[in-house]
């Protein structure tokens, strides 16, 4: 049983200077990239600097597999576990750009560790600086390919991050006390999205330990988007739902508040729209954060 006293929650708003990039999960050839950050890469923005904060390391393990997807650090595994939920959401203010759109552009990837039998053997025996090397050679060691990312210059974005922090504390081995101080400048530390190329500008960001939470069939409106299975969404125009890997990277569906959305293409509601309202549904919680009524999000009951 989850009490409100456990919970904590993490806050913020900025905006992209270009975009972003988050690959799709398990694509090594054609690597388009999500249309808004998912919920791994969320308490990852929030995480890396919660976890130097609190002297810990943020790669301090190999590979471990996790759920549907593998982890290189017991401390953001120790992150997934206490997460109760983790999203985003787009906000298109006066002067910001129109939305978010998918993009691929050609690029040279390491090719020759995946070659092998004759194309291997000809890539070793190929002499550099010859006509062959370049016409044949070059192309299977280093073949073009197209790499995606999230175009948004300017865009406004949510992420919110909402953990037990009763567990995580336990989970960490770190003094609650300690934990809430991290957490405070924690927030302000979130400095992109995805790769370290995804640079973002905080507007504002907040660290709080109260929430409202909701039972089944208790309404509410929100920016971020929501777990598919979790709700009903009332206002069917503004709710469209999207694929994107969940906490424990198994692909579901959630639904995106927007004028249009689809995995292409975001067009995030103005500002001053109102955002749609959901209801909760059975063996569902939501959360409502005390920044306002529509920084809510919800997750499956076990």
């Amino acid at each position: 049983m989850i009490e409100p006293q456990d919970i904590g929650v993490f806050y913020v708003r900025a905006s992209f200077s270009w975009g972003f990039t988050v690959r799709y999960k398990g694509v090594s050839a054609a690597q388009p990239s999500y249309p808004i950050p998912p919920p791994t890469t969320v308490v990852g923005a929030f995480g890396y600097p919660l976890a130097r904060l609190l002297g810990l390391d943020p790669y301090d393990k190999g590979v471990e597999e996790y759920g549907k997807g593998f982890l290189i650090s017991s401390t953001m595994k120790a992150f997934l576990e206490s997460t109760i939920t983790a999203s985003a959401a787009l906000v298109r203010t006066k002067g910001s750009s129109g939305g978010v759109s998918i993009y691929l552009e050609p690029g040279r990837i390491i090719g020759s560790v995946y070659k092998t039998g004759g194309q291997l053997n000809y890539i070793k025996k190929a002499k550099i600086y010859t006509s062959e090397f370049y016409s044949r050679a070059l192309g299977l060691m280093l073949p073009v390919q197209a790499v995606g990312s999230a175009y948004a210059p300017g865009l406004v974005l949510d992420l919110l991050w909402i953990v037990n922090a009763k567990k995580l504390v336990k989970e960490l081995g770190v003094p609650r006390e300690s934990f809430e101080k991290a957490a405070s400048k924690a927030v302000y530390g979130v400095v992109r999205i995805g790769s370290k190329e995804g640079l973002i500008s905080l507007h504002t960001a907040g660290y709080y330990n109260s929430v409202k939470i909701l039972s089944v069939g208790e309404k509410f409106k929100t920016r971020f988007y929501v777990d598919a299975g979790c709700v009903e969404p009332l206002d069917r125009e503004y709710a469209f739902e999207i694929e994107l890997p969940g906490i424990r990277y198994d692909t579901g569906k959630f639904y995106i508040a927007a004028q249009s959305a689809s995995q292409n293409l975001i067009i995030p509601l103005p500002e001053i729209s109102s955002p749609p309202w959901y209801r909760v549904l059975t063996n569902c919680k939501g959360f409502i954060a005390p920044i306002s009524e529509e920084v809510a999000g919800v997750v499956l009951i076990e």
